[in-house]
């Protein structure tokens, strides 16, 4: 027991292992090998989960979901993770969309979108920020209206015309809810002119390019996406017009998701070493019985368990606290960023050459901690933006 968890969370959790284990572990790693990344895409299996309610953990019970908190949506993603990280990523991308918009959005919006989301065991969910020339500055732009986001949404009458291209969107091409921002203002710094819409991925003018070709991280594909005159609805704008940060903060304010990627996928490294350690011999004893090994092994999970009750602070926190900043939410992303590197590290020296062989069970492990080293932003860029919270409460 590491948090006191309700038995319905425990129950979730249980939900989510046994599902991973049934489902997703025996297919896993065919579905990673396929050399088109387009066809990783695990959409058989996150029909499956839907089924059982996975998909929709984060939507009110009154739209067709369970209505988790975070703690609960951290706590499956978590226990996934142990698993296979791609395919409880693509589920825990609706969780963070979904929460995103019954959050910001208006009744209306969510009697459409959520309902519609709810009973389509296919779709997924997209946030669309990051452009092929505007990536970090998005976040670190300092209030200068020439830097950020290019992509333009110009109002014409009841609708906006969206022009642009984004980049490195999870799950684009595939998701039917996303929500996308643009510049509304061209004049004033992105905390002010910027917009966030909802689209449903087939609106006209909307076309798909490359999906990009990860070593990691593959069972949850990233593509290209093209805007020409795509016209949209003033009432599909979630939240203000030029209000978009607002919308960003529902998403990032209180989000574990990050830290449980990385601890989730740590802690199934750790495992093998251990598993490794008692059934390898070396000097007449299992390697476990060697000091050296030992050791490894405590750092290991020493790392792990630290890293993962932050993450619990994190869930309590955003759930609980008002006084709660996004820079723990920023801290627990690099933190575990860095247990994962050291993770790695220890990993490779416990397992010797067992442990760069392509068909041996860390290799995908590693791949994928290292992927995920960018997600939501570099760990520079990342502390860069904590930095910005420094005179808040502790």
């Amino acid at each position: 027991m590491q948090y006191p968890f309700s038995e319905e969370q425990l129950a979730i959790a249980e939900l989510t292992r046994n599902f991973m284990e049934r489902e997703v572990a025996p297919v896993a790693a065919e579905i990673d090998a396929r050399p088109d990344p387009e066809e990783c895409y695990p959409g058989e299996l996150i029909n499956k989960a839907s089924k059982l309610g996975l998909r929709t953990l984060a939507i009110p019970e009154e739209y067709g979901g369970m209505g988790a908190d975070t703690l609960t949506k951290t706590l499956a993603l978590w226990t996934g993770a142990q698993v296979e990280i791609g395919t409880i990523k693509c589920l825990s991308q609706c969780w963070k969309a979904t929460t995103a918009l019954t959050k910001a959005a208006t009744k209306a919006q969510k009697d459409h979108w959520l309902t519609k989301f709810a009973a389509d065991d296919n779709a997924v969910c997209s946030l669309a920020s990051t452009e092929p020339d505007h990536s970090t500055e998005n976040r670190l732009h300092g209030g200068d209206p020439r830097l950020g986001m290019r992509t333009s949404a110009v109002k014409d009458g009841d609708y906006f015309v969206i022009n642009g291209a984004k980049r490195y969107t999870s799950l684009m091409g595939h998701s039917k809810l996303i929500l996308f921002y643009a510049r509304t203002d061209p004049d004033a710094p992105m905390t002010e002119g910027v917009t966030c819409f909802v689209l449903g991925g087939d609106e006209e003018g909307i076309t798909y390019g490359r999906t990009h070709n990860k070593m990691g991280y593959r069972l949850y594909p990233n593509r290209e996406s093209f805007y020409d005159n795509v016209r949209v609805h003033k009432d599909n704008v979630l939240g203000e017009v030029n209000g978009a940060a607002a919308v960003r903060r529902h998403v990032f304010r209180g989000s574990a998701e990050l830290a449980a990627c990385n601890t989730g996928l740590s802690r199934a490294l750790y495992k093998i070493c251990h598993d490794h350690a008692k059934e390898r011999i070396q000097g007449g004893v299992p390697i476990i019985e060697h000091p050296t090994v030992r050791h490894m092994l405590a750092e290991m999970i020493m790392n792990i368990e630290v890293a993962e009750q932050f993450m619990w602070r994190i869930c309590w926190g955003a759930d609980n606290d008002d006084s709660f900043t996004s820079r723990f939410t920023r801290s627990g992303k690099v933190f575990s960023d860095k247990v994962g590197l050291k993770t790695i590290e220890l990993a490779l020296d416990v397992l010797g050459g067992m442990g760069i062989m392509r068909d041996g069970p860390s290799e995908k492990i590693v791949r994928d901690i290292l992927t995920f080293l960018h997600g939501d932003g570099t760990d520079s860029a990342t502390l860069l933006e904590a930095s910005q919270t420094l005179d808040q409460p502790a």
